[in-house]
């Protein structure tokens, strides 16, 4: 079980390249969230080193049946290695956090959304190790 859940809820119905912002929602149970609401740039995982976290994709409506999927994820900027390994895809993620007190990491992910023919969209999330 992991210590960190993220849930990544995507409204499959409404989503295009230029309304991210409205569509996708990042969510933890550590009580982190997008600062403005479903800007990922501004979804910060804030953790201690040696926790686990765990990344899940959901469509935000489940009884349509849009199925949704991670595509892929990769480092983007900042300290490497705060998450040991980035996957290269999957529809559920577990990494392990490690690092110093101040270290950061910037990743991507991209994922899939069936039928929409702008698939993949992406997004850029950070964790960042605490204290």
């Amino acid at each position: 079980m992991a210590d960190i859940n993220v849930v990544v809820t995507v409204d499959t119905e409404n989503i295009t390249p230029s309304n991210l912002k409205t569509t996708v929602v990042l969510t933890d149970d550590n009580g982190d969230h997008d600062t403005t609401p479903g800007d990922s740039e501004t979804f910060d995982i804030r953790t201690t080193s040696g926790k686990t976290v765990q990344f899940k994709i959901e469509p935000k409506n489940k009884n349509i049946g849009a199925q949704v999927s991670f595509d892929s994820f990769f480092y983007e900027s900042g300290d490497t290695g705060v998450f040991s390994s980035l996957p290269s895809s999957s529809n559920s993620w577990t990494g392990t956090t490690s690092g110093t007190s101040g270290e950061n990491e910037f990743f991507a992910i991209k994922f899939n959304v069936v039928g929409n023919t702008n698939s993949p969209f992406t997004l850029d999330p950070e964790v960042e190790i605490w204290p």
